[in-house]
């Protein structure tokens, strides 16, 4: 905006010089429309060159000032570096954490399913043992299982 601003006040200053010497100009051109016969004409010749010799001074300093300006905005960019980059680790860094936690999720339910297999061989083992150990236990086991398939024996 600070471009666009500068541009505008350079622009301005270069109108304003244009009506300053259109004034001039036409004050000029009025004198000598009015007077009938001019003798010597040199001093106007004169001021007409200093006229011309400023106004090309300073178009040119306009020139140079919009080239610089020119230059300015074509090496300016639109996003600045710094936030680039932020955006970018912010994006890296997300998706590692995601990566990360959707690794650990599967990882979990492998050691679910695990944990699962382990205890269910463990347990049938150690009821392998017991009711070795304790024959009328397994008796007792066998039928309290039919009772509890079988509720009501009608």
């Amino acid at each position: 905006m600070a471009k666009l601003d500068e541009i505008t006040e350079l622009l301005t200053d270069e109108v304003e010089g244009l009506k300053r010497m259109l004034v001039k100009l036409e004050t000029l051109s009025k004198e000598l429309t009015s007077s009938e016969t001019v003798q010597d004409i040199s001093a106007i010749r004169k001021e007409l060159k200093e006229l011309n010799r400023i106004q090309g001074d300073h178009f040119q300093g306009q020139d140079t000032r919009t080239n610089q300006i020119e230059e300015q905005l074509k090496k300016s960019q639109i996003i600045p570096e710094w936030l680039l980059f932020m955006v970018s680790l912010i994006l890296i860094i997300s998706l590692s954490i995601s990566g990360y936690l959707g690794y650990q999720v599967v990882q979990f339910e492998e050691e679910k399913e695990k944990a699962f297999e382990e205890g269910r061989t463990s347990i049938s083992t150690e009821l392998k043992n017991y009711f070795g150990e304790y024959p009328e236990a397994y008796r007792t086991f066998l039928k309290w299982s039919e009772k509890e398939e079988n509720p009501n024996p009608m």
